[in-house]
């Protein structure tokens, strides 16, 4: 006798023991890395998608592929040892494409199978150097029939002849599969497919019958191999995905979906070990086709994952190595301090179960912003990956080992210890994030579960598991309990705490003045209406006064005195700036729209008065001006009475606040002190106990001197500084802006940074792309001869319009190698109407160059020049959008050597003529504030400089002015 397996076998081996849809794709990632791939790439096509009439999935490698005999002797022979005995091949050959050899990431010989969780039927192409394509196609339902052996089960395979005979083939392939319904009965007369299967059997050969090639996906399929000799690889295609796979597409469609979507996001991610630096033995891609040109990338374009670069974020560090017994040695970060490290194992169960050495490197990022030392946008980026992400992985070979690291996996049961007690057990699994690694070689009893979904729990694992249980709740009890023995990480801790807290206040005042001033801006027009109404009936009335003959002083003294204390109000009418904080720009530019409408009310009103005032003065006797001076003067003193008055009750009740606090904490601290003193004498009863008290009572000493210097002291320390010399709050208030912009400049720098460097990599792509598209012209004109075709005339006429663009671009290059040349300024308005044409034609802008600015000569580096002018014609064109009449003009002061660029747009307010030049500084929606800084640079490293004005005699239009003019 001898065993027979049933079909169904096979399905249990292979899509009964995945766990999920990450777990299959990682495993056919795997087989591809084995095959020396470089790339690895899964591909979800949508319904519609180039006019594909159903959804398909797509999971290809670039691998070695495979020839005929190995798809026999090798993929179709389940449980073959060549990647159990991780070997490594021993040359750099074929085999291995010529790189190194690698260590196999799979090693069951039963992975391949996953492509059964996928979905069905199935169709695997596959390619091998020296080999023709070979074409496979099965839908696995089949081996769910009880009643078949895999005896009975034929896997139609075809070499194809050549590209044109895909279809032909592929015909042939479904034939050769239908095959397998052709037998009725079993060797004993029973039905091989009974009425409770025959449901299955339909639906398999609907989808086999329903199963097509368009010419696009053919054209996806099959033109990496078109070098019949040289090209490799292997992909399998999907017609029937399952759900999970096309709701993977459903972004933002369906809430419901949105867990299991970020579930398989997460679960892709790291599949190679992104913690350590240059470690990326093989790429990775997920990409969604729905909208042709709008492809999505889904592992690395979302799933902001982490990197090595994100240790230096954390909190603690822990970093070192387990060496199989559960005895730890290494390093721990704690904020910015390094500590070194030894962990002894105190175990008894498992003595004798060694699993090997394991590294770790562990980072964990603390989950409340005032107990990190990190500033705010690099606490938001970590916490940003530890909400999403966070977790301990592992990692075997490199290659992540599902599920560690998932939110659910928590296999060391951080949490649980942690509900328990917050205090005692630190650690918590979603804010750590860092990884264990083992080898093969290393940790050969760690294994894999059958169905690779984590760690088999024998006797190595459990006391591997032990071992850390026990070494991170010592770590908590040494450095971060709440009653820890070493305090390195608590006092840390407290300093950020009353740091963040100082802030927080002060900044909580910061906002209730920004508050304050807001609505006072908002106040203002009523306010001011209200002012210049009351003010102008009292002048009316004073004139009617006036012209009565018959009037007496006494009966204007009353609008005279009311008048005079406006006059008094009338500099408290406009919001003062707070000195703490710097305004927004947006409400400097309602300031300057109210103080222009007290210009107004100045010019108007305010000069109708003195004429009126004169014929007062006129009228009245000298004993009656006299008396009316003497109550102004006297409306003057009241005012500043008040202010003295209402501000030293403010003053004197803050004092008062302080001292009673002073004496409520000095009383208590020196109570204190007391009880302790009064503790020690009566706990003396012998000479020994002396020296005890002693240090005691030091150490509560240096206790309380401690509190005083960190509370009272300060707070006394700063009063002494105070000055009626010395402004504070305008002290305070400069730092404060020159800090925010300096951290704004900051971080914006690095996306700068990060511009430049894509600004390089897409100019060098461009030129490649560029020389590329013109040999293919060049190609087609000489080999093809469609020269008279019209759609071949309109293609290259298109490209030599870009080409023409792209030539505009060239003086803008490479700055720092330019040299000094002259150039004529008429050479500069021809390059910026070519530049420019289709703009100005759009908009309708007329550009108007002076005499002298036509034949001025300049001497500076072209690239220069041109990318200042470019900038500034620019921003005129944006600023011009709502303006009547359209105009840049071009001039040339010869006696002042001033170049003049002018337009009628949007004037610039006045105070933010200063600004405009400086890094970041931007008033146009999502502008950079880049390009006018760089044009201040570039021109002072010239000998030229540049400047805006709003002076009369520059400013011709009203509107932006900009002028250029040497270095003095």
């Amino acid at each position: 006798m001898q065993f027979r397996t049933k079909a169904r076998a096979v399905d249990l081996l292979g899509k009964g023991q995945i766990a999920d849809l990450p777990t299959a794709i990682t495993e056919l990632w795997k087989n591809g890395y084995d095959a020396y791939a470089d790339n690895l790439t899964a591909e979800i096509f949508k319904v519609k998608f180039r006019d594909l009439p159903s959804s398909l999935f797509l999971i290809s490698d670039d691998g070695k592929g495979m020839s005929k005999k190995d798809i026999l002797e090798k993929w179709l022979v389940l449980g073959t040892d060549s990647k159990s005995r991780a070997e490594l091949e021993q040359l750099e050959d074929q085999e291995t494409l010529w790189k190194k050899p690698r260590i196999k990431a799979g090693e069951k010989g039963i992975g391949r199978l996953s492509v059964a969780y996928l979905g069905y039927p199935m169709l695997m192409v596959t390619k091998k150097i020296g080999h023709p394509v070979q074409l496979l196609f099965f839908d696995w339902r089949l081996l769910e029939n009880f009643n078949l052996f895999l005896d009975d089960i034929y896997i139609p395979v075809e070499d194809l002849a050549s590209i044109s005979k895909v279809r032909d083939t592929f015909y042939k392939l479904k034939i050769s599969f239908l095959q397998n319904f052709k037998k009725k009965k079993d060797s004993e007369g029973n039905p091989i497919w009974e009425d409770k299967q025959l449901n299955l059997k339909y639906e398999i050969l609907k989808s086999v019958i329903n199963a097509r090639l368009t010419n696009e996906m053919i054209n996806t399929l099959f033109s990496s191999f078109l070098d019949i000799k040289e090209n490799h690889g292997t992909k399998f295609l999907i017609f029937e995905p399952i759900d999970q796979i096309l709701e993977l597409a459903e972004e933002n469609k369906d809430e419901d979906n949105s867990e299991g979507r970020e579930f398989t996001i997460s679960s892709l991610s790291g599949f190679v070990n992104p913690f350590k630096e240059n470690n990326q033995l093989v790429n990775t891609f997920f990409y969604i086709h729905e909208v042709l040109g709008q492809d999505k990338e889904l592992i690395n374009g979302e799933g902001n994952f982490f990197n090595a670069d994100d240790y230096h974020l954390a909190d603690v560090l822990i970093d070192g190595k387990f060496d199989g017994n559960g005895n730890f040695k290494g390093n721990l970060k704690i904020y910015d301090k390094i500590v070194p490290y030894e962990y002894i194992t105190t175990r008894r169960k498992f003595a004798k179960k060694f699993y090997g050495e394991i590294p770790i490197r562990l980072g964990y990022s603390q989950g409340d912003r005032k107990d990190s030392m990190l500033g705010d946008n690099a606490f938001k980026k970590i916490n940003d990956k530890v909400s999403k992400n966070g977790g301990l992985y592992i990692f075997r070979d490199e290659f992540r080992v599902l599920p560690y690291g998932r939110p659910n996996a928590d296999f060391l049961k951080f949490e649980e210890r942690r509900n328990k007690r917050i205090g005692t057990y630190y650690f918590s699994y979603r804010r750590m994030f860092g990884y264990l690694e083992l080898s093969r070689r290393e940790n050969p009893d760690l294994k894999d579960k059958s169905s690779r979904e984590g760690l088999i729990s024998n006797d190595p694992y459990r006391a591997f598991e032990a071992d850390l249980i026990a070494f991170f709740i010592q770590v908590a009890k040494d450095f971060f309990s709440d009653k820890a023995q070493q305090s390195i990480f608590l006092d840390q801790k407290k300093i950020l705490n009353e740091r963040n807290k100082a802030i927080e206040s002060d900044s909580k005042r910061e906002t209730e003045e920004k508050k304050a001033f807001s609505r006072s801006l908002n106040a203002y027009p009523n306010k001011f209406k209200e002012y210049e109404k009351e003010y102008s009936s009292l002048l009316e009335l004073l004139a009617q006064k006036i012209e009565d003959t018959n009037v007496a002083f006494s009966e204007i003294e009353s609008i005279l005195e009311r008048l005079h204390r406006l006059d008094v109000e009338f500099e408290n009418l406009l919001p003062s700036i707070p000195k703490r904080y710097e305004p927004t720009d947006l409400q400097l530019d309602r300031l300057n729209k109210y103080e222009d409408q007290i210009h107004s009310f100045n010019n108007n009103i305010k000069k109708n008065s003195i004429v009126l005032m004169v014929k007062v003065a006129e009228k009245a006797e000298l004993r009656d001006l006299k008396i009316n001076f003497t109550k102004n003067i006297d409306i003057y003193k009241g005012e500043l009475e008040t202010l003295i008055s209402d501000n030293f009750e403010i003053l004197k009740s803050k004092v008062n606040s302080l001292i009673a606090e002073y004496n409520n904490r000095s009383e208590s601290i020196l109570n204190e002190f007391g009880d302790a003193k009064k503790a020690a004498l009566d706990s003396i009863f012998s000479k020994n106990e002396i020296q005890k008290q002693s240090e005691e009572i030091k150490k509560k000493f240096e206790e309380l001197k401690k509190t005083l210097n960190e509370t009272l002291i300060p707070l006394v320390n700063h009063v002494n500084r105070m000055s009626f010399d010395i402004d504070e709050e305008l002290l305070q208030g400069a730092y404060k802006a020159e800090y925010d912009r300096m951290r704004n400049q900051w971080n914006q720098v690095q996306d700068t940074a990060q511009l430049g460097i894509a600004v390089e990599i897409i100019d060098h792509e461009f030129n490649v792309l560029y020389s590329r598209i013109n040999r293919l012209l060049q190609k087609l004109d000489e080999e093809i001869g469609i020269v008279e075709n019209s759609d071949y005339q309109l293609l290259e006429k298109t490209f030599r319009n870009l080409e023409d663009k792209y030539d505009l671009l060239s003086p803008l290059y490479r700055i720092n190698s330019a040299i000094s040349k002259d150039i004529k300024c008429s050479e500069i308005i021809t390059y910026i109407k070519d530049f420019f044409d289709r703009k100005l034609t759009e908009e309708k802008i007329n550009i108007v160059v002076s005499d002298s600015f036509e034949n001025h000569i300049i001497r500076i580096k072209e690239p220069v020049l041109y990318t200042v002018i470019i900038n500034i014609v620019n921003n005129a064109v944006f600023w011009m959008k709502n303006a009547e009449i359209k105009e840049i003009h071009f001039d040339y002061l010869e006696e002042k050597k001033e170049i003049l660029i002018l337009n009628s747009g949007q004037k610039i307010e006045e105070h933010r003529l200063p600004k405009i030049f400086d890094l970041f500084y931007s008033n146009r929606p999502s502008g950079r504030g880049i390009g006018l800084y760089l044009a201040k640079e570039s021109l002072n490293e010239s000998g030229f400089r540049i400047y805006a004005t709003n002076k009369n005699s520059y400013n011709r239009l009203d509107g932006a002015c900009f002028v250029i003019t040497p270095n003095s």
